[in-house]
This record gives C-alpha cells, sequence and structure tokens, in this order.
C-alpha cells in the first residue's frame, strides 16, 4: 500500500508545484478515497490566482472528484 501522495499545490498567487504528501490513517468516521482525476472550475482559478476572499497557502485546488473508495 502507499504511504504517499501527490498534489499539485498553489504554493502562492501563481505559482503551482507538484508536491508529494504523506498519507494518514482515517480517523473515526472518516474514509480515504483514491481520486482518478479531478475537474477544474472557475472557484480552482480565482484560488490559484490568490483573488479569492480570504485564501490562505498552501491550498490544493481540485475539489470536483471522481474517486475511487478503498
Amino acid at each position: 500500500m502507499a504511504t504517499a501522495y501527490r498534489v499539485v499545490e498553489a504554493s502562492a498567487p501563481g505559482q503551482l508545484t507538484l508536491v508529494e504528501r504523506p498519507l494518514v490513517e482515517p480517523g473515526p468516521g472518516q474514509v480515504c478515497i483514491r481520486v482518478e482525476a479531478a475537474g477544474v472550475c472557475h472557484t480552482d482559478s480565482v484560488t490559484v490566482e490568490g483573488i479569492w476572499p480570504g485564501i490562505t497557502f498552501p491550498r490544493v485546488p481540485g475539489h470536483e472528484i471522481a474517486r475511487r473508495a478503498y
């Protein structure tokens, strides 16, 4: 089983970086999912550009996902 996963992270306005993060065991009432694909929408673009009100970095865009439970 994998011990890490990769994401494209907005680390600053307009700056995208591929990073690896450790997998953590889900807690009570949580589930781990494997994301197969993520769409990009208007919310993601304003997040990456840093113009969403109150946005903090780093941030991983891509909340519209296709996933596989395991």
